[in-house]
């Protein structure tokens, strides 16, 4: 692919002008070099692009068979790192293979050889079996985030994916902490290191203010509601140790009039896609989210973390706060103590927040609401069909209200302004989407449990 049309791609579509320095080495020795690589670089770095450029850079055109593969530990990552992919290279047929929807769509979609396949451990090794994807043409092999696969436990599908692919192969690791040892199963006896944790390791930490609130015991909810109600209407995650946590202070949230979303692994797929595209837009500004979202929420202006209860791990710790702070934004950290519980040593406070002094703002509505349009890209639906259907059965609505569309398979979230979303629906409702019959709502987040 054409390096200036990518520099173009990186313009428009993420109003980047140039790659950072973390980038640009990952490129260069990719280009340069020829050998393995495994990148470190903490979270918030662009670790996605420092992957995605050099490959699409060195990929052949015209695709008539599946060059690379690349393999995330989560759901959620695979959806970024292939939107990141459509986004710079269109017309580079990428296919998403993760586990919580239907499969057969992704049979139909790799039976359209694709250039790139982006997937889970077991969702990819799936398909290998069952014949649906040629690993014998993949010429580069990517392990995103492998620290998390071996947290995770992905040690036995990932061991069986790479005995399917060729021996011949370049490799791309990348991860957010130091592993001591690669494992044998993963064969790049040879490889560059590029380590940015030392270079990025002060920014992100210099940009976050950490401030201790202290309760009591048996009040640690009621002075959650009450930080919550002194801080600006932004983007503020809340994480918690364990989900039957999570739901237990999401429902009191809620309770109290909070508007909040829930993030944890046993949602349905479709209700934690759901969630991040309603954060991402605005039409959610509170998230309580289990350890899932310390990798799993990748959403660029959060402003504030709240930690419930202490992370167990430094490593945790730090995951959670790279939410915030991200590229060159400030943030803050809130962490909530019981009256005699010590603050973890790995946990540096700047501050201690007053709560009995902080000045209560009035809980806002989000400014956003989340359309629901019953088609995606399965019905061969783009972003530019939606602008264009709403504009133009719409007089109300300006184009740059329209915000933060996610395609999915079959359906489609739209944001708008709250005030304007039911007259939206209203008058969009009669008319057909690419002369297909579409059914349009405001929809709200109202989890349902996998059990």
């Amino acid at each position: 692919m054409d390096k200036e049309l990518i520099s173009s791609q990186l313009i428009e579509k993420f109003g980047i002008s140039s790659l950072n320095e973390m980038q640009n080495a990952v490129v260069e020795k990719w280009q340069d070099s020829k050998e393995n690589i495994v990148l470190y670089s903490p979270t918030g770095s662009g670790k996605t692009l420092a992957f995605v450029v050099p490959i699409l850079l060195e990929i052949d055109m015209p695709c008539y068979a599946t060059q690379v593969v690349i393999i995330e530990p989560t759901r959620e990552l695979v959806l970024q790192v292939t939107e990141v992919i459509k986004k710079l290279a269109p017309l580079i047929k990428t296919t998403p293979c993760y586990g919580g929807h239907n499969s057969q769509d992704e049979r139909h979609s790799l039976s359209q050889t694709p250039a790139i396949v982006v997937a889970t451990p077991g969702r990819f090794l799936d398909h290998i079996e069952n014949g649906d994807i040629n690993t014998r043409t993949v010429t580069t092999f990517v392990l995103d985030e492998f620290d998390k696969s071996l947290e995770l436990g992905f040690s036995g599908e990932m061991r069986q994916i790479i005995r399917r692919l060729p021996s011949r192969l370049r490799t791309l690791m990348t991860s957010a902490t130091i592993i001591k040892r690669v494992p044998d199963f993963i064969d790049i006896s040879q490889y560059v290191t590029i380590n940015f944790l030392r270079q990025y390791a002060l920014s992100p930490q210099s940009r976050i203010t950490t401030w201790q609130v202290s309760c009591s015991d048996d009040e640690r909810i009621l002075y959650l509601i009450r930080l919550l109600l002194s801080l600006p209407d932004e983007k503020t995650i809340i994480f918690v140790n364990q989900r039957d946590t999570a739901q237990l202070v999401f429902n009191k949230l809620t309770e109290n009039g909070i508007t909040a979303g829930l993030y944890i692994g046993t949602l349905e797929q479709s209700e934690r896609e759901k969630v991040l595209s309603m954060f991402k837009n605005g039409s959610l500004l509170v998230i309580v989210s289990s350890d899932l979202g310390g990798r799993g929420i990748d959403v660029g202006d959060i402003k504030h973390i709240i930690h419930f209860e202490q992370p167990l791990t430094n490593e945790i710790f730090t995951h959670r706060n790279g939410r915030t702070a991200r590229v060159d934004a400030t943030g803050n950290v809130y962490v909530i103590t019981g009256r005699d519980e010590v603050v973890a040593p790995f946990i540096k406070i700047d501050c201690h927040y007053n709560l009995s002094v902080a000045e209560a703002l009035e809980r806002k509505v989000p400014p956003r609401a989340t359309i629901h349009i019953s088609a995606g890209r399965k019905e061969k639906i783009s972003r530019g069909d939606i602008v264009g259907y709403m504009l133009h059965n719409c007089p109300i609505i300006e184009v740059n209200e329209i915000t933060g569309i996610d395609i999915f398979d079959h359906y489609s979230l739209v944001g708008v302004p709250r005030e304007k979303a039911e007259e939206v629906v209203k008058t969009i409702s009669p008319f057909k989407l690419k002369k297909q019959k579409v059914k349009s709502m405001i929809v709200e987040f109202r989890p349902k449990y996998v059990k």
